[in-house]
């Protein structure tokens, strides 16, 4: 069982300076395993006319310029993005920037991937909102060709790449790990089987984490059934639990949660941490989390 850290996240007034770099080489320090990184590049203030601007959302680092400092500030952890919103990058593009950080970061990337919650953003930066997954499908399928072979060509529903070729490669071979970051759905787990590594599920409030780790062992069930009808080893199917609301928990009741998941089947937990407005304050959180967790 490996122990991570999902981001802090900031309050959007004032805009801190929180570096992911000095967060992760404290949680390096620490012995956490591994830290992840959320993205949404704008906030909608309106969707689908009801407003969501408000005090409570947070703002994120851009996640790809987040894992590249945190890539260059630390040697052992890992690191990733918990999720990356596929539809909304090129694949090719998004392809060659996960290479470099991989390649650089000596194979310590995980690429968590999903679909985001907001219609407005999706499609403003490209992304088919309707057509959200099968987009994604399609980006991490010209990818991972990207990734594992010298000339790649796709056409597709969504994108047509010509014959190409993308160097560097990853570290990680044959590439490194794709987490699908959805729910605990039948077609979740099918896309996992059929293209994925692994499922990042997020369990976002105390009253969720308390169930999570039955949702977990369901999971685990049928990720290894799919994986056997599909030829494929069922222990090359990781599983990524973010259990969020516990980060101020006491340490008998993380303690007890995190054994709960491994138990489950769980091969890493990630504690997410509590908003923050200075390097001080992720600091101190790190610590607390540490002392209970560990």
């Amino acid at each position: 069982m490996h122990i991570g850290i999902s981001r802090p996240q900031s309050p959007p007034h004032p805009i801190p300076d929180v570096d992911a770099a000095v967060v992760a080489r404290h949680a390096e320090q620490l012995g956490f395993e591994s830290v992840f990184y959320g993205e949404h590049p704008i906030r909608p203030v309106a969707q689908a006319g009801h407003a969501v601007h408000r005090d409570g959302v947070p703002f994120f680092q851009d996640t790809l310029v987040a894992l590249s400092r945190i890539s260059a500030a630390t040697t052992t952890i890992r690191f990733g993005g918990g999720v990356f919103l596929v539809p909304e990058h090129n694949p090719v593009q998004f392809a060659k920037e996960l290479a470099s950080l991989d390649h650089y970061g000596r194979g310590r990337l995980l690429v968590g991937c999903g679909v985001g919650w907001s219609r407005v953003e999706c499609e403003l930066l490209g992304g088919h909102w309707d057509r959200r997954w099968a987009q994604t499908e399609e980006s991490i399928k010209i990818m991972r060709r990207l990734w594992t072979q010298d000339t790649v060509t796709y056409d597709g529903e969504f994108y047509r790449v010509p014959p190409v070729q993308l160097f560097p490669k990853p570290a990680a071979v044959p590439h490194p790990p794709i987490l699908i970051g959805a729910g605990a759905s039948e077609r979740t787990f099918t896309r996992i089987a059929d293209y994925a590594d692994g499922w990042l599920p997020a369990f976002v409030t105390r009253e969720a984490a308390a169930g999570a780790a039955a949702v977990v062992a369901a999971g685990r069930r049928r990720l290894d059934q799919l994986a056997v009808e599909a030829g494929r080893d069922p222990a090359a199917l990781q599983i990524t639990a973010i259990a969020r609301g516990l980060s101020r928990a006491g340490a008998p009741e993380l303690r007890a949660r995190i054994a709960g998941l491994a138990d489950a089947g769980a091969d890493r937990v990630l504690i997410s941490m509590p908003t923050v407005t200075s390097a001080q304050e992720a600091a101190d959180a790190l610590d607390r989390l540490a002392e209970a967790a560990f």
